[in-house]
């Protein structure tokens, strides 16, 4: 049976003899972040127009051979060839958006 008379000690575990690993780990970490996505908005925007380039490519490869296996599927070929246009477009504005918002946030928080 426990005794009554027992005192109970409280320690101090938040002293200041502790070194803060914290702060100095995210002083690491928020360099490294500031490093990897540095540019981050130019990426993106190079991006998208890898992409759009690559679209319109794979649509006027997909045009070509239709029209070198017959004449008939010159006017499909066309149509092909315009619907990869506008594909490429598409996809080239929004990812390209996206790059743009990050980097009108990337002001906005510098002059704040």
């Amino acid at each position: 049976m426990a005794d009554n008379n027992e005192e109970f000690v409280f320690e101090d575990i938040s002293s200041s003899t502790v070194p803060k690993s914290k702060s100095s780990l995210k002083a690491v970490t928020d360099n490294y972040g500031n490093k990897v996505f540095k540019n981050l908005d130019k990426i993106i925007k190079a991006i998208s127009f890898i992409v759009a380039i690559g679209i319109l490519l794979i649509f006027a490869v997909v045009a070509v051979v239709l029209i070198m296996l017959d004449n008939i599927f010159a006017v499909v070929s066309v149509a092909v060839f315009i619907v990869g246009i506008i594909l490429a477009l598409i996809s080239l504005f929004l990812i390209y958006a996206i790059g743009h918002l990050i980097s009108q946030n990337n002001e906005i928080m510098k002059h704040l």
